[in-house]
C-alpha cells in the first residue's frame, strides 16, 4: 500500500498539495523547530505517528518519575529543491530521500524541550542521555509493533523515522 505523496519541487508545489498533506506545527507533545531545509507537512499516517510517539515518550517519562519534556522535530517533507540544498553540506541527504514522499521526520536525540508551567517552580534537570534512552525505548517499541522503521543519524543527531 502507498502511503506517500508524489515527489514535492518546491514550496508553491507543496502549498498546491495541502489536500494529500497534514500542517505539522508544534503540540503539547513536540516542538517543531525552525525549518530551514523542509516544509512542515507530512502524510495524515505519518502525523498521527508523530503524535503517538511524542505521546508516547511523555507518557513514558511521568511512569518513570522523570520530569516531563518534548520532543523535537528538526525536519518533516522536503522538496527536491530543499535537497539538491542540503546535498551540499549534509552527507545524509540522498537525491531520492524518505522525506520527499512527506512519511519521514526526524527527531532530535540530543535537545528536548523541558516542559514548565508558567510562572510555576523550575523542574529538575534531566541528562539528553536518559531522555534519549527513554526514546529509544518508545521508538523501538513502535518499530517491533510494525508501526515504521527508524534510522539512528549519527552525524545529524536525529532518529529517521518513517511511517509503515
Amino acid at each position: 500500500m502507498k502511503y506517500g505523496v508524489s515527489p514535492v519541487m518546491d514550496r508553491a508545489d507543496a502549498e498546491k498539495r495541502k489536500s494529500e498533506l497534514v500542517y505539522i506545527g508544534s503540540s503539547p507533545y513536540y516542538h517543531v523547530d525552525k525549518l530551514r531545509n523542509s516544509i512542515p507537512y507530512l502524510v495524515p499516517k505519518a502525523s498521527i505517528l508523530l503524535h503517538d510517539i511524542g505521546r508516547n515518550f511523555f507518557d513514558s517519562l511521568q511512569i518513570k518519575g522523570i520530569p516531563l519534556h518534548k520532543i523535537i522535530v528538526t525536519s518533516v517533507l522536503r522538496s527536491k529543491a530543499d535537497i539538491d540544498q542540503l546535498r551540499g553540506h549534509n552527507q545524509n541527504a540522498k537525491p531520492n530521500s524518505c522525506h520527499l514522499y512527506g512519511t519521514t521526520f526526524d527527531v532530535c536525540y540530543n535537545r528536548y524541550k523541558t516542559v514548565e508551567a508558567p510562572g510555576g517552580p523550575k523542574m529538575r534537570k534531566v541528562r539528553n542521555d536518559t531522555l534519549k534512552w527513554v526514546l529509544s525505548e518508545v521508538l523501538n517499541d513502535m518499530r517491533e509493533r510494525g508501526m515504521c522503521h527508524i534510522k539512528y543519524e549519527v552525524h545529524q543527531g536525529c532518529f529517521h523515522i518513517t511511517v509503515k
